[in-house]
């Protein structure tokens, strides 16, 4: 069995077919709700948005790729499970906890599922944080002296989105929702918490209804209306990219 070729050999290529295995047990997870649009899409281009939820063909995603996302899911996974082992002592300190669970909108047809959100009954707040991986360079645009002039968008409306459905399931105002990012940064294993604005609310309440609205004619979006694309670099990394659209 070759597992000593420095590039491709029998490891990679097994761990990659894995991987793929991986790709598609986590699109059967969502597969009774086909025609409902995924939180972890928020902020994406209107076109895109249609292509996905439709069903169309995607373009393959390269073995390093799948690589990437998978060490995001094993530390999502780790996460998970340390909350589920210590489930029994958060909750008697009157907490409730939710891991790797599933949100709802229904009037907005989104569905996914948050990271880590914790209810405080006693005091009536929320707290609802969605985990990202990255690497050196974000972290220090994020953490560093220089205040990112890019701030991440999507990810802000995807945890909000999170935020939305759990206020509505404990029948909670979303303004007693706290928001926060969790960074894990690759390099060295470093973990941080980035406090989100609750503003970012109405901006998913907003985009949601905007993107339900822009497609319930049935009919694709044109590029160059609104939110298609969103941003510039969108097109480039599109996966629906040259197979039904020319982007910009």
């Amino acid at each position: 069995m070759g597992i000593n070729d420095q590039t491709t050999n029998d490891l990679t290529y097994y761990y990659n077919s894995f991987l793929l295995k991986e790709q598609d047990n986590h699109k059967e997870k969502y597969k009774e709700f086909d025609g409902w649009f995924s939180a972890s899409s928020a902020g994406s281009c209107f076109r895109k948005q249609y292509y996905k939820v439709n069903n169309y063909e995607q373009t393959p995603i390269d073995e390093k790729s799948l690589r990437l996302f998978r060490l995001g899911t094993i530390v999502h996974a780790d996460i998970a499970k340390a909350f589920e082992t210590y489930r029994e002592d958060i909750e008697s300190r009157g907490l409730k906890i939710f891991i790797e669970h599933k949100v709802i909108l229904e009037d907005l047809n989104v569905v996914g599922h948050l990271d880590v959100g914790v209810y405080d009954e006693k005091e009536g707040l929320v707290y609802v944080t969605d985990v990202k991986t990255t690497h050196s360079y974000k972290w220090k645009k994020m953490f560093g002296r220089t205040p990112d002039r890019n701030p991440s968008v999507n990810y802000y409306l995807q945890v909000a989105t999170y935020g939305i459905g759990l206020a509505k399931e404990l029948n909670v105002s979303t303004d007693k929702i706290n928001l926060s990012l969790t960074w894990y940064k690759k390099d060295d294993s470093s973990i941080r918490a980035q406090r989100i604005s609750n503003v970012w609310i109405e901006e998913a309440n907003n985009y949601w209804h905007d993107l339900n609205v822009a497609l319930a004619d049935g009919k694709e979006p044109t590029v160059g209306d609104h939110n298609t694309p969103i941003y510039d670099w969108e097109c480039k990394y599109c996966p629906y990219h040259r197979l039904y659209c020319e982007g910009i």
